[in-house]
């Protein structure tokens, strides 16, 4: 079963961050995805994402508009798409997942449709 792990976090935290911070969290996101490569997970897809205010919202009528959405200052900073064989195997690599102070994941099965 494909899961989606959006990771949410503060941007205002993640700006607060130095460089060898920022490239900390990375390679602690790099070294997550070969374990869980190791560990017999099918890693479909793993990225950080751009800024939430480079992203755009497209309608089917009217013009994009730019970014961010979410409430408050939460926003996905990330995603994972793993194959694994059930949510709570999915819940577990979540919570082995290196965090930010403050950073949630949510989990989400992927509808096959």
């Amino acid at each position: 079963m494909d899961f989606v792990l959006l990771i949410h976090g503060d941007e205002m935290l993640w700006d607060s961050f130095t460089e060898n911070e920022r490239e900390q969290m990375a390679e602690a996101h790099r070294q997550f995805g070969r374990s869980m490569v190791e560990g017999g997970v099918v890693v479909k897809f793993g990225a950080g994402l751009t800024r939430s205010g480079t992203a755009k919202l497209v309608r089917p009528e009217g013009p994009a508009v730019t970014g961010p959405y979410a409430v408050g200052r939460e926003q996905i900073g990330g995603v994972w798409v793993i194959d694994v064989q059930s949510a709570e195997e999915a819940e577990a690599w979540a919570r082995k997942m290196p965090y930010a102070p403050g950073d949630i994941v949510e989990i989400r099965l992927c509808d096959p449709a």
